[in-house]
């Protein structure tokens, strides 16, 4: 195996005895990430250990029976730019793998490592911090490992260490979502296992799943102070997928997973008339009868886009 995807999870230890109330998330951009390196031809896993129910122990151990060339622990949270909760399970799991197999290299990738990557390096003792989507520098690392060599310096987007210096290269650019990031790998997740939000499904309690998030855009074009949602862009900025492939992903899942509970977790989904509207659209014309919540500030939110966004969500019932 070339490469595995980690989220690792301390849902139990966070929600207790309240547990089932919350959501089991589907990894977005594990999945995503998944899909593309498998494209470019590399052999790819992923572990997510909410959705297995692993402690941290078995999820260490999971990652050793894998034997990957290279393991990358992906920290993104349920909503895009909250990943600094998920460190502490991730900095567990990482140091019970490396006290078993030191010689297993490490890369984290992620909001939390982007916005701070030397002190992450530092702090989780891993080999490689990505600075950047994940993506390239991803294909970036397992090129030179498949051909044993150690000369990182060319890889963009990357903070390790030489020696004692901690290098941080030149970023790669941005992902052209159409092109490089248009369709996340489902069949190498638990589909079943995934679960809505309880106050997602308050109309239909008891049909929480089948339940899975898809990502139309990245980025965010505000700017505000206590977020890093763009530290591993570089600046302020969305992209969008056309919706025609955002279409197309929800088609899989509603036609080959019985999903009908989605949740997008862009960080602006309500935002750009003309994308939302395109979606809305695709989604009216084939009468999908869904139950969908995504992001947006309440100052953009207007009138035109409600009725849609209704009729797209819970359109299929009203009209029966």
């Amino acid at each position: 195996m070339d490469i595995c995807l980690i989220k690792t999870t301390s849902s139990g230890l966070v929600y207790q005895n309240v547990q089932s109330f919350a959501a089991i998330e589907v990894p977005v951009w594990a999945a995503l990430t998944a899909n593309h390196l498998r494209n470019k031809g590399y052999s790819v896993s992923i572990v997510d250990a909410a959705a297995e129910n692993l402690t941290f122990e078995e999820t260490y151990k999971k990652i050793e029976d894998i034997g990957a060339l290279l393991t990358v622990f992906v920290v993104y949270g349920h909503q895009p730019s909250a990943s600094s909760q998920i460190m502490p399970d991730t900095i567990t799991v990482h140091k019970m793998l490396k006290e078993s197999s030191p010689c297993m290299k490490t890369l984290l990738v992620g909001t939390h490592p982007a916005a701070l990557p030397k002190e992450t390096l530092v702090e989780v003792q891993a080999d490689f911090v990505c600075t950047g989507e994940g993506p390239f520098t991803i294909t970036g690392i397992i090129d030179i490992l498949k051909s044993k060599g150690n000369d990182f310096e060319n890889v963009g987007s990357l903070c390790y260490k030489d020696n004692d210096d901690i290098v941080i290269t030149t970023p790669f650019p941005l992902l052209n979502l159409d092109n490089d990031l248009y369709s996340a790998a489902w069949d190498l997740l638990p589909m079943d296992s995934y679960r809505a939000h309880n106050w997602h499904c308050f109309g239909d309690i008891n049909n929480r799943q089948p339940y899975a998030s898809l990502c139309t855009s990245l980025g965010c074009p505000f700017k505000c102070s206590f977020c890093c949602i763009n530290a591993p862009f570089g600046k302020p900025g969305i992209r969008y997928l056309s919706p025609e492939h955002v279409i197309a992903e929800i088609d899989i899942l509603v036609n080959k997973y019985g999903v009908r509970n989605i949740k997008i977790p862009d960080e602006m989904f309500v935002l750009n008339y003309k994308h939302v509207m395109g979606i809305c659209d695709l989604i009216i014309e084939r009468k999908y009868d869904l139950n969908i919540w995504a992001y947006a500030r309440v100052d953009t939110v207007k009138d035109k886009f409600l009725e849609k966004l209704k009729l797209a969500s819970v359109g299929n019932r009203i009209r029966k």
